[in-house]
């Protein structure tokens, strides 16, 4: 049961790391296994080793979401795209309580950095939102191994993906404002081109383990401020999103939109409401 329920998490983590303005992160924190995952992903290999019944099946939905649904994706982004950024919308809505929850974790009272931290990258995403950065822009940059092919794929893949496992932060939008978003979905991962997916791998791999150090010292350092800026990056990527649905009337099909996010917010919500409770008993025991 656990392996499929892995399986299930990795697909709606790989598929949220194709959609740009979504962040896989964001999902696997609202799943409840994003604390395990940065705890996995480490060169201890004795703690790979003990974790393989976690880390293999959530490997093996990860790439089935990237390169298996992804065009499921692009057709629901095709046909029915304000509905389904007001469905991640909704996602994220239902799980900023949770998130928020634990920010109080290290102390209940959220203090003036962590504040600032909160106002400081929210304003990050509403920046990022205004180059209304589009999938479907630009260009396939590279077809070919070169050595500035290597590097700019090896590089780009990098910042990419130590920014996916950020909640809040899109790796694949990212990748949009960096004009590679069609090189690396289309030609790298659709085509299969071998030469060019070396270089983006390597850079994955780099990418994974240097942004998972990075979260966990933040985490350990600096709890209360790093979760402040999740929540941030959170609510700022919403902004992302409603902009990205384009809407354009209050009609029959932006009612539905709303109706979908309420819907997924319940959902998540209740998901969550284990955990949420938990935390919440925790607080009150610390007060």
């Amino acid at each position: 049961m656990d392996f499929v329920r892995n399986i299930l998490n990795g697909i709606l983590m790989g598929v949220a790391n194709v959609i740009p303005g979504v962040s896989g992160g964001t999902i696997a924190v609202v799943l409840g296994f994003y604390d395990r995952l940065m705890e996995c992903i480490t060169f201890n290999f004795k703690v790979l080793k003990n974790n393989l019944s976690f880390l293999i099946p959530l490997a093996i939905g990860i790439i089935i979401g990237v390169i298996g649904l992804s065009n499921v994706m692009e057709i629901l982004f095709a046909k029915f795209p304000q509905q389904t950024y007001f469905a991640f919308i909704g996602i994220i809505l239902g799980s900023l309580p949770l998130i928020f929850t634990k920010a109080r974790l290290s102390n209940p009272k959220i203090k003036t950095i962590p504040w600032i931290g909160f106002v400081v990258a929210f304003g990050i995403m509403v920046f990022l939102a205004m180059f209304n950065g589009d999938a479907n822009s630009g260009s396939v940059l590279y077809t070919t191994l070169t050595p500035e092919s290597f590097i700019v794929c090896m590089v780009s893949m990098i910042i990419a993906v130590a920014t996916m496992i950020i909640p809040g932060i899109s790796g694949s939008m990212i990748l949009i404002v960096m004009n590679m978003y069609q090189t690396i979905y289309f030609e790298v991962l659709n085509n299969l081109n071998i030469p060019l997916f070396i270089p983006s791998a390597i850079g994955g791999i780099i990418g994974l383990f240097g942004g998972a150090i990075l979260i966990r010292y933040l985490l350990a350092r600096y709890n209360q401020l790093t979760y402040m800026i999740i929540v941030g990056l959170l609510v700022g990527s919403i902004f992302q999103l409603i902009v990205q649905a384009n809407i354009v009337a209050f009609d029959l099909g932006f009612m539905a939109s709303i109706v979908i996010m309420l819907a997924m917010m319940i959902v998540i919500f209740i998901f969550g409401k284990k955990d949420l409770k938990e935390d919440l008993a925790k607080i009150k025991q610390e007060a």
